[in-house]
C-alpha cells in the first residue's frame, strides 16, 4: 500500500519533493520501524519493530486508530510534515531514558477541488529508530575527549612548574657547566609542555604539527641566540597532522637539532645567520629538513660516532621511539638555494639535517 502511494505521487509529480528537504543521510529506514497515518494523523498501521520502539518508551496500548499525542508520543515531526508538505527529520527524548530519531514523510496528492498545482495531505509515513545507545556512546566519547584534554592541560601545568623550579635552582648554581646542563633540561621540559598545551586545545589523538613547530621556533629564538650572533628561524611547509605519541619525541628531536645548529653552526662572535625548517608530509611519512647557513659540519661527519648528549638523544629517539631515519651532512649551494639561503656563490657553508619519520599509527 505504501509503495502504491509513492508510485501515485511520482505519477502526479508530487514526489520527489521540491526544494531543500531535511538531511536524510542518518535518518531511519523502513527496517527500523514504520507507522502509517491517515490524513487526520491517526495511526493506521504499526510494523513489529515500530511496536517494539513504542513498548520501550512505555506505550503498551494498541495505537491503531489513535493520534500520537493521545498515546503520549511526541508528534512534532508529524505536525510539521503535514503543515509544510515535506519530509521532516527530528531527534528527541521520549521519556527519561530513550532517544528516538524520527522521519515523517507526508503522503500528498493533487487537490480534489481542481485548483491548479494545489496539493493536500492524505496521510503520512513515520519511520522510527531507537538511537539511545548511539547517543550514550557519543556522550561517552565527548566526555572521554574532554577528560583527555584536561589531563594534557594538567600535565602541561605540572611541567611548567618543574621548569620554573629548575630555573630557580639554576640561579643558585655557580658552576657554568652545571648551569648549562640545567638550562638544557629546562628547554627540553618546556618543549614537552608545548606539545601537551597544543593537545589540550585540540580534540582527538592527533595534532597539527605546525602548531607545535611555530612556538618551538619562538622558544629557540628566545633561549638559544645572543646579541652577538642573531639567528633568524623560519618554517616552511605544513607537517600535516601527526599522532600524539609521535609529536612529543619529534618535538624534542627538533629542539635538539635547533640547539645543535646554533651551538655548532653559529659560535659566539660569528655574526649569526638563518635556520630554515622545511616540513613536507608524504604518504604516511613526515620529512623534516633543517638547513642553516652556518659554518657547516665536516664532510666526514658520522652521527653514529658522536658522544654529545644532544645528538645522542636525537639518535636514540629517531631510531627507537620514532622508527625513522636521520642524516646530517654539509649543505651544498643547491640546498641553500632551495630554501632561499644561497647568495649565488659557490663558496658557501651550512648544514643540512634530513629527518624522515612515519606518522601512521
Amino acid at each position: 500500500m505504501i509503495f502504491e502511494e509513492f508510485v501515485r505521487m511520482i505519477e502526479e509529480g508530487t514526489f520527489p519533493f521540491e526544494g531543500r528537504v531535511a538531511d536524510s543521510s542518518a535518518a531511519p529506514r523502513i527496517g527500523d520501524g514504520v507507522l502509517t497515518l491517515d490524513g487526520a494523523g491517526r495511526v493506521t498501521y504499526v510494523s513489529p519493530n515500530a511496536n517494539s520502539a513504542l513498548h520501550r518508551v512505555g506505550i503498551q496500548a494498541n495505537p491503531i486508530g489513535m493520534r500520537l499525542a493521545e498515546l503520549g508520543f511526541h508528534d512534532g515531526p508529524v505536525r510539521q510534515a503535514f503543515e509544510r508538505r515535506e519530509p521532516i527529520v527530528e531527534e528527541f527524548e521520549q521519556g527519561a531514558d530513550v532517544t528516538l530519531l524520527c522521519r515523517c514523510v507526508p503522503i500528498v496528492g493533487i487537490s480534489a477541488d481542481g485548483t491548479d498545482g494545489a496539493t493536500e495531505v492524505s496521510g503520512g509515513m513515520l519511520l522510527v529508530r531507537d538511537v539511545t545507545e548511539l547517543r550514550k556512546r557519543d556522550r561517552l566519547l565527548l566526555s572521554k575527549d574532554a577528560t583527555i584534554r584536561e589531563i594534557h592541560h594538567r600535565v602541561k601545568n605540572n611541567l611548567q612548574t618543574i621548569s620554573s623550579l629548575l630555573r630557580l635552582q639554576a640561579r643558585r648554581l655557580t658552576n657554568a657547566e652545571a648551569k648549562a646542563a640545567v638550562s638544557e633540561s629546562v628547554r627540553r621540559i618546556r618543549t614537552i609542555a608545548l606539545v601537551h598545551e597544543s593537545l589540550s586545545r585540540e580534540p582527538g589523538e592527533d595534532i597539527a604539527f605546525i602548531e607545535i613547530v611555530r612556538p618551538l621556533l619562538r622558544l629557540a629564538e628566545e633561549g638559544l641566540q645572543s646579541p652577538d650572533r642573531p639567528v633568524r628561524f623560519t618554517v616552511k611547509g605544513d607537517g600535516g597532522r601527526i599522532p600524539a605519541n609521535t609529536a612529543t619525541p619529534l618535538s624534542v628531536v627538533l629542539t635538539e637539532l635547533l640547539q645543535n645548529a646554533i651551538d655548532h653552526g653559529f659560535p659566539e662572535g660569528s655574526g649569526g645567520g638563518e635556520v630554515v625548517v622545511l616540513l613536507s608530509p608524504h604518504q604516511g611519512r613526515l620529512n623534516v629538513r633543517v638547513v642553516d647557513n652556518g659554518r657547516g659540519v665536516d664532510p666526514g661527519f658520522d652521527l653514529d660516532s658522536v658522544t654529545g648528549l644532544g645528538l645522542s638523544i636525537v639518535r636514540t629517539l629517531v631510531t627507537t621511539e620514532l622508527n625513522g631515519t636521520i642524516e646530517i651532512r654539509p649543505a651544498s649551494p643547491a640546498d641553500l638555494d632551495a630554501v632561499s639561503l644561497g647568495d649565488g656563490s659557490t663558496r658557501q657553508h651550512g648544514t643540512v639535517i634530513e629527518l624522515c619519520v612515519p606518522t601512521d599509527d
